[in-house]
């Protein structure tokens, strides 16, 4: 009876340590590669408690030490599932990793089935499209999306057009065309738009996403007539006198007369 019980005492003793050294999974997805300026989404799940905080932390890689270029805080809930996003716009050509990091321990182990790094590759592709209008147009001339991608030929390209307000307007399929002798693949299309604001038009061919880029429209430049002082010394603060009308001028001329008259009257009597 007392072995059954030591037994007993060993395994109870056995399942707490078991419980102490429990290893928690953590997996963070990402993709091998994306293009400047569409946003990177990292994702993932854990079995960690809810509560548990750690970031993840988007790096440059390069020849020295890693260079952070943003993070996210994450909080574990219920769904024990995550999910951030880093915008890619303004990035270099390069290599990136996208890590977990805890401000501090967390206090239990990590499993070896978990993943807590993920490499990413950004790739630049904005100089592969060249525009032939102003990116600042006016209202009723506006939005004139014209230009060429380099060596494309005839292809099919799909715009994506986001305006002021949150306004966005069904996506644009454009067959690119060709001139004599050339294989650059010329693209032209316009969209009636009728508010003032910045709208973002994002560029797509058969490999994906190629860049952003964005527009200013506003109200046509117009004259402005500003009255100009007679003399040209006066200034804006300084009072400028009506000029006299007709009936005023014609009157003055009367008194002026009738006193050349009146002088020369005493004149004679003298």
């Amino acid at each position: 009876m007392h072995d059954m019980k030591s037994a007993v005492i060993l395994l109870l003793c056995l399942f707490c340590l078991a419980g102490s050294v429990q290893a928690y999974v953590l997996t963070i997805s990402a993709p091998s590669e994306i293009t400047a300026g569409a946003p990177l989404e990292v994702t993932g799940d854990t079995t960690f408690p809810v509560g548990t905080q750690f970031d993840i932390v988007l790096y440059k890689l390069q020849p020295s030490t890693p260079s952070e270029v943003a993070r996210r805080m994450v909080v574990i809930d219920d769904s024990k599932s995550f999910q951030v996003s880093f915008p890619t716009t303004g990035l270099e050509s390069g290599n990136y990793k996208a890590e977990v990091k805890f401000s501090t321990d967390p206090g239990q182990k990590l499993s070896s089935d978990s993943v807590t790094l993920r490499t990413i590759k950004i790739s630049d592709r904005s100089g592969e499209i060249v525009l032939t209008v102003d990116t600042e147009q006016e209202l009723g001339e506006a939005l004139r999306i014209e230009g060429y991608i380099p060596k494309a030929g005839v292809t099919t390209i799909t715009m994506k057009i986001n305006g002021p307000q949150g306004a966005v307007v069904p996506p644009q399929d454009i067959r690119t065309t060709t001139q004599l002798g050339k294989d650059d693949g010329y693209f032209s299309k316009t969209i009636k738009v009728e508010e003032r604001g910045n709208y973002y038009v994002d560029f797509y061919d058969i490999k994906g996403f190629m860049a952003t880029i964005q527009f200013m429209v506003d109200y046509p430049a117009t004259a402005t007539v500003s009255q100009v002082p007679d003399s040209p010394n006066a200034s804006s603060d300084v009072p400028v006198l009506p000029r006299a009308s007709a009936p005023l001028a014609g009157c003055m001329a009367g008194i002026l007369g009738a006193g050349a008259i009146l002088c020369h009257r005493r004149g004679l009597k003298r």
